[in-house]
């Protein structure tokens, strides 16, 4: 090569480091900063409340209500909202996400046992019972029950 080349390849060589020297501390610096994990943002606002509402304990709600409110990450006003929302609506979300649960399970059995628990300790019908346990059938291609 010829020096002359040998000096253009240097300053492109140069002026491109430069460029880079210049940009890189400029576009790091109109970046805006990652979002604190600890905070609700509409991103992780669902995950947030799925685990809120599959709590059962109402001292364990209160608890991290108040501990979310004396670390400022909600107001009063909100700490009121989450706790009637949680009030609201828990006791039916523990229910379609066990059921969501048993519908997906691959043993009849254990699905049949589960159901027999619930039905022996009041906290569901024979009818709801059969029903669940048709959809079941019905979903794993299994020869469906017949109604009682």
């Amino acid at each position: 090569m010829s020096k002359k080349k040998i000096f253009v390849v240097v300053l492109v060589a140069l002026a491109l480091i430069a460029t880079l020297v210049i940009a890189v501390p400029t576009v790091a610096a109109s970046a805006s900063p990652p979002a604190n994990p600890t905070q609700l943002t509409p991103a992780n606002k669902a995950g947030a409340l799925v685990r809120l509402l599959l709590i059962q304990d109402e001292t364990k709600i209160d608890t991290y209500i108040a501990n979310a409110v004396s670390a400022g990450k909600i107001t009063a006003d909100q700490a009121v909202k989450i706790k009637n929302f949680w009030t609201a609506h828990h006791k039916q979300f523990i229910w379609n996400f066990t059921l969501r649960r048993l519908l997906t399970a691959r043993d009849e059995n254990n699905v049949k046992t589960f159901l027999d628990k619930a039905v022996t300790n009041g906290k569901m019908t024979q009818d709801k019972e059969n029903k669940i346990l048709q959809i079941w059938e019905i979903l794993h291609n299994t020869t469906p029950a017949t109604a009682p």
